[in-house]
């Protein structure tokens, strides 16, 4: 039932072109991309089926370059300054790969694997991946499957800003720096910057979810005033202020120990938390999503959680093309 992987050095490559044809890499980050080009003969491989097409597509520059050196890359540099950073990427995922030969296919494939709008961010994993972060004051990120964060610290304030997916922050005590994670919705900081804090924020469409694991959080909404979330609390934060949810702060950190558990729950929350951990789709009627479930499923085996499901609840799940579609319709 699992989809294929993707060849991690297929990823790789895809990546270093991304970064290199943005007009954001450093000289650090060009030796970089020549250390791991010399480093396996199979990167070599696949950057240049990757690059081939393009590297024939840039001729014309490089001829330019030996009439006149550093006359195209002047020109390239002013070009790629008339734009924003983010059309600069775009124009690199969809101009360069294409020249690539990457189908947009391909490119959505990479995708379902390694969002890559994260290529970016300071921390980021990649689909069914967990990793923890030790920054720069000991705190420590733990960001989830498929999720992106930025970091920046200052004299006066520790700054994480949550891109896409979810975290928790284990916080050392800094009484010069309050610790805060910005979202869409607002941000959230520990309280007593004395004291260890562990706190959980998790992005979604329309909302952020945030859970106090220990210690109390100040919460800021964009709209509205500032709140103190007690230990152990849960809330939703949206555009439109701060919302109460019956979602337990243990079960909202379940899936930092690989499990997503829910207590009479919809089963659409459950197909959400596991999405991140597969790189196909999976598709679930309102029917079938608004179904109130009780239980633990493991998101590192997103297809025994998908048997379980199906042997234990009124649903057919589907499976189609070796796992990359997958529908849940209530029975």
């Amino acid at each position: 039932m699992s989809a294929p992987s993707l060849d991690d050095t297929a990823r790789e490559a895809i990546r270093w072109m991304v970064l290199l044809h943005s007009g954001e890499a450093s000289q650090q980050e060009r030796r970089g991309f020549d250390a791991w080009l010399m480093r396996d003969e199979r990167h070599r491989t696949a950057w240049q089926h990757l690059t081939g097409p393009v590297a024939n597509a840039l001729d014309p520059i490089r001829t330019l370059n030996q009439h006149a050196p550093g006359q195209a890359y002047a020109m390239a540099d002013a070009m790629a300054d008339a734009k924003s950073r983010v059309q600069r990427r775009r124009r690199v995922l969809r101009g360069a790969l294409a020249l690539g030969g990457v189908s947009s296919g391909a490119v959505a494939l990479l995708q379902r694997f390694d969002p890559l709008q994260n290529a970016f961010a300071d921390f980021h994993t990649a689909t069914g991946q967990r990793q923890r972060f030790e920054l720069a004051d000991g705190s420590v990120l733990v960001l989830n499957a498929r999720s992106a964060a930025d970091v920046k610290f200052t004299p006066t304030r520790r700054q994480v800003s949550l891109r896409m997916g979810a975290l928790i922050a284990e916080v050392q005590p800094d009484l010069q720096r309050p610790f805060c994670v910005s979202t869409a919705f607002g941000d959230i900081q520990a309280l007593n910057s004395d004291q260890q804090a562990k706190f959980l924020v998790r992005n979604q469409q329309d909302d952020c979810v945030v859970a106090a694991l220990d210690q109390a959080l100040q919460i800021t909404p964009k709209q509205g005033a500032q709140v103190r979330l007690p230990p152990g609390s849960v809330i939703r934060l949206s555009n439109h202020g701060i919302n109460p949810t019956f979602e337990s702060a243990a079960s909202a950190a379940a899936w930092e120990s690989g499990r997503v558990a829910v207590y009479d729950q919809p089963l659409g929350e459950v197909i959400e938390a596991m999405r991140p951990y597969r790189a196909g789709l999976l598709r679930i009627s309102s029917a079938a999503a608004s179904l109130k479930v009780y239980g633990s499923y493991p998101l590192d085996d997103t297809d025994e959680a998908l048997r379980s499901i199906a042997e234990t609840l009124p649903v057919y799940v589907h499976v189609h093309s070796a796992g990359w579609l997958v529908r849940i319709e209530l029975a």
